[in-house]
């Protein structure tokens, strides 16, 4: 127990709630006029504080800010020390004495940004505040605006951010929080129109187009943040609705005829143009963990840094001392720091840092601490830092954003779950985002019933798949006996797209997501069971409606589902023993291998949270799991590998005869539709592989290559390996 002392007038219960977090109070007792007694669980020293009789903020914050830096501060932070720091003003650069060279180095980047003042008592106080986290900094440097505009470093910083600001376009889920946030009566009110009808632009078209000047859309992104907030939930104010995707609402007599936009990262431009300015500098140091038990890293984002808004950051926090006149970081023209600014950046967890190091300090991930430990996580640290972006299972997320916090290994296994791509990387979205605008009007609707507890999209619109003639499917969990017998599946037109309702009561949805499967006694039962995860996997879907999180429980429930081991071990076997020991002897032929070669998907697929459902999907699904491997051998074994348009469209005009999957060929055409060929030609000659059983549609050689087999053959084997373990 640690007994803490307070003198001077304080809020007791504001004191309490900037605390909390961080400590457990076990006893808050006034002792006299101006004095505090504080027990906390733990076994640290004593403390006594006295508030000081001028100070620049509130006691309360004052008392909260000491008290968090006293508990946080590590036993060896005398040893952590960033000597004479501030040197770095005289020169541009700064090296820590003990810094090793050759090895690796650095575990994230603090930048102080342009348009504040860096000054000795600045730097003096971040070593201070450094050492007392077991961190100290290995290098400094000061970069000035042509520099930074000249290494490109001011884009490669905004990287994801930008991205979005010059081509980002909407996801299906995206669209969902979009309309969530703005589909209300007072958006009408103020606007004169509904979000379903807006545009959506990002920021750099308004400005390419020149239907808006750069001043002009940083003169109005500054005050509607000063305004709101930096993510409101205002409709006039900016909001976070993705992954560094924020929006905001544009609307002025002299632009577009006075109708509203709503713009994608509207305060990039300025953002980017205050770091490039040449009359301004930025501040780099190079934070590395030195002592003995330092904070982990998520802790020093949290808690020795700050919220990302200011306004929301803690006592004891760079950014929130800074706003409270704690932190002596100051404007250029000597005006205090606002809420919200985020004047200092500090890395948020290993793939940032890299990004970061690598910009600042032009150190290549590889070389780097965290890249160290992600490489020794099983992940290469220079492709993570290829792509901004994931995609999983259609959910767009930044790279950064999904490790924030995370350590190497955590971190390396989030990386392996998705595909890495590009920010407009999606060719379903805009057909996906089309049915969302219906499925979100007909939730409303829906959500009115009696029992209702959750509205989903699942299938394709789900996935951020949707092709131009996809349907909509909509699953609705109410409580038993709320909706009518037999009414569990309506199907109509609603805007020229087909829609599938499905109602499926709360206690049928618990017994589907269960975790445990009932005895199975035979291995044949693959199939049944891959059916019954499958079903489940609906509850991953985009909820539209979710009242009190029942949809997000289902989905983390269907999530934990596996295939029993043995009966996933005997599909594998399965799979092993047609590509070693075919029927006939010898080399197993093009049609062994193919069904080989899925049946192998198939098993990876189904126990991962995407689950396989058909084959239309197989494709997508690979990448996203982050299977390259495997699909590349699907590839070779179907022989998609590359297609030229004109090759798929030949390919299913012959894979239209008696027996063809019909069902299965319409998927083929609609993913040629929107461009996805490899894709539709697989779905093509998978619609078609009866005939490819007693025809060489494809002009095979009558063996397969022995190199195909093996690596077959090898990728089955680890897949055993892995279900065993």
């Amino acid at each position: 127990m640690t007994r803490l002392t307070i003198s001077g007038e304080l809020d007791h219960g504001r004191l309490l709630d900037l605390i909390s977090d961080q400590a457990r109070v076990l006893c808050m007792t006034p002792t006299g006029p101006a004095e505090t007694v504080i027990l906390l669980d733990g076994s640290g020293s004593d403390l006594a504080l006295t508030i000081p009789s001028r100070l620049p903020c509130d006691a309360t914050w004052w008392a909260a800010a000491t008290l968090r830096r006293s508990l946080r501060r590590v036993p060896d932070a005398e040893a952590c020390a960033s000597p004479r720091l501030e040197s770095l003003l005289l020169s541009g650069r700064w090296r820590h004495p003990h810094a090793a060279y050759g090895r690796p180095r650095g575990d994230g980047v603090l930048l102080f940004k342009p348009g504040v003042t860096v000054t000795a008592p600045v730097l003096r106080e971040l070593a201070d505040r450094l050492a007392e986290c077991g961190y100290r900094a290995d290098q400094a440097r000061v970069l000035p605006g042509q520099e930074i505009t000249d290494s490109g470093a001011a884009m490669a910083h905004y990287r994801p951010h930008s991205e979005l600001a010059r081509r980002g376009t909407l996801t299906a889920e995206e669209r969902i929080t979009l309309l969530r946030v703005y589909d209300r009566p007072e958006f009408r009110a103020r606007f004169g129109t509904s979000p379903h009808d807006l545009e959506v632009v990002p920021a750099y078209r308004l400005l390419t187009e020149g239907r808006l000047t750069a001043e002009q859309l940083e003169k109005w992104s500054t005050a509607s943040a000063e305004l709101r907030g930096l993510d409101s939930g205002a409709v006039d104010g900016p909001n976070e609705i993705g992954d560094c995707l924020f929006v905001n609402v544009f609307q002025d007599p002299d632009f577009n005829g006075g109708e509203p936009v709503i713009v994608v990262n509207p305060h990039m431009p300025g953002a980017l143009a205050q770091l490039e300015q040449p009359e301004n500098s930025a501040v780099a140091v190079l934070v590395s963990a030195v002592g003995r038990q330092p904070l982990r890293w998520k802790r020093m984002h949290q808690e020795f840094c700050g919220a990302g808004d200011p306004a929301q950051a803690l006592p004891g926090s760079l950014r929130g001392d800074a706003v409270a006149g704690l932190f002596p970081l100051c404007g250029t023209a000597g005006e205090p720091v606002h809420g919200t600014t985020n004047w200092v950046h500090l890395s948020n967890g290993v793939v940032e840092a890299m990004h970061d190091i690598l910009t600042w300090f032009g150190v290549p991930p590889e070389q780097t601490s965290p890249g160290c430990r992600l490489r020794k996580a099983g992940t290469d640290p220079a492709a993570v830092l290829t792509h901004p972006f994931l995609e999983l299972a259609g959910r767009r997320r930044a790279v950064a954003t999904l490790t924030d916090g995370l350590e190497a290994e955590p971190a390396a296994r989030a990386l392996q779950t998705g595909r890495r791509c590009e920010v407009d990387d999606f060719p379903g979205a805009a057909d996906s985002v089309r049915r969302i605008d219906v499925a979100w009007q007909l939730a409303e609707s829906l959500g009115r019933a009696p029992g209702t507890a959750a509205v989903l999209v699942t299938g394709s619109v789900g996935r951020n798949r949707a092709c131009p003639d996809s349907d909509l499917n909509l699953l609705v969990v109410h409580s038993a006996g709320s909706v009518a017998d037999g009414r569990h599946r309506l199907r109509f037109f609603r805007n020229g797209v087909e829609v599938l309702v499905e109602y499926l009561s709360l206690d049928e949805a618990e017994s589907l997501t269960a975790a445990q499967h009932p005895p199975l006694s035979s291995a044949n039962l693959f199939p049944t069971v891959l059916h019954r995860l499958g079903l489940a996997a609906q509850f991953t879907g985009l909820p539209l409606l979710d009242y009190q999180g029942q949809a997000r429980r289902l989905a983390d429930r269907a999530a934990q589902q596996s295939v029993p081991p043995a009966l996933l071990t005997a599909h594998l076997d399965r799979v092993l023993r047609a590509v070693r020991n075919p029927r006939r002897g010898g080399r197993p032929g093009w049609s062994g291998i193919r069904s080989a070669a899925f049946a192998l998907t198939v098993a990876a697929l189904a126990n991962q949270p995407v689950r396989y459902h058909k084959p239309k999907w197989v494709p997508a699904d690979l990448r996203t799991i982050g299977r390259l491997d495997l699909w590349e051998v699907l590839c070779e074994a179907w022989q998609v590998a590359e297609p030229s348009e004109a090759a798929v469209r030949a390919t299913l005009r012959k894979a239209a005869s008696p027996g063809t999957d019909q069902r299965t060929l319409a998927d083929a055409h609609a993913l040629l539709a929107t461009g996805r060929l490899a894709d539709a030609l697989f779905c093509g000659r998978f619609a078609a592989c009866a005939a490819l059983r007693s025809q060489n549609h494809m002009g095979l050689t009558a063996i397969p290559p022995a190199t195909l087999v093996h690596r077959l053959t090898k990728l089955a084997e680890q897949e055993l390996h892995r279900s065993a373990t």
